[in-house]
């Protein structure tokens, strides 16, 4: 933040700065763009340019700040709004994760054959590479298909964290008494305080547990046909649950 004045010229100069203290909500902002909306007679302050937009993903935010602010009309509830958010975020990108299982389960059903091709040509990689597109060439398989829907997702959460992170009616705002009273604060069941864990802190929080077994779990089900394995499959099915599990530890309850 700065300030730009004109020098002054005369023997006395006064100046008059007005901070604006409160939430980042752009109806609250716009009102001192006309002297008539708000008590102090100010004008053309525009300070609804201050609302945080960098992001990249700023346009998407505000669509989900949308949608999310429609639920909320519907359900007065701003718990329940962000869970229908999410089953219609899931519902739009079924396609995307059909696509993306096929493709999977298609892939482990060329395991054995892919198997046959790597000790066949273990010594001669460009050939391997050659049989190997040849192969998902004519079974009809993108080997980068079981990652659609991650490049739709991503964004999605991305714009999620943002938005959660920041949008200012869930501060106070309750989904379950007596747990989840504050959807803008992390949640907590058992606080241990003045001890505190490495990574964790002093609170055991219930929601990124289950976040993270149902991640699992979900990893598990998916599977059809031979199970992954290798490291590759092994940071899938617990790598990813366990990294999501510290990243979201200390988010907001409602993200």
């Amino acid at each position: 933040m700065y300030f730009s004045r004109p020098v002054v010229k005369a023997a006395n100069s006064s100046d008059v700065f007005r901070f604006y203290i409160g939430p980042q909500l752009k109806d609250h902002l716009t009102i001192y763009n006309e002297a008539s909306q708000n008590g102090f007679g100010l004008k053309d302050l525009h300070l609804e340019n201050a609302l945080d937009s960098s992001s990249w993903l700023g346009w998407l935010e505000n669509i989900l700040k949308w949608l999310l602010s429609m639920f909320y009309k519907l359900i007065p509830n701003w718990g329940v709004a962000i869970i229908l958010l999410t089953i219609l975020i899931k519902i739009v990108l079924q396609p995307f994760s059909k696509k993306s299982m096929e493709s999977t389960s298609k892939m482990q059903a060329l395991n054995p054959q892919m198997e046959e091709l790597r000790a066949r040509y273990k010594d001669n990689p460009t050939k391997l590479n050659q049989e190997m597109g040849e192969l998902y060439k004519r079974e009809k398989i993108n080997p980068l298909g079981g990652c659609l829907p991650l490049l739709f997702q991503f964004p999605i959460f991305i714009a999620l964290y943002g938005l959660l992170n920041k949008h200012f009616e869930l501060r106070g705002a309750m989904f379950i008494p007596g747990w989840i009273e504050d959807l803008s604060l992390p949640e907590s069941i058992i606080n241990f305080a003045p001890v505190s864990l490495p990574l964790l802190g002093s609170d055991i929080r219930l929601l990124p547990i289950l976040y993270g077994a149902s991640m699992i779990f979900s990893f598990r089900i998916n599977q059809t046909g031979t199970p992954q394995s290798g490291m590759t499959g092994k940071f899938m099915m617990y790598g990813m649950p366990i990294m999501f599990f510290f990243m979201l530890y200390n988010a907001p309850s409602g993200l």
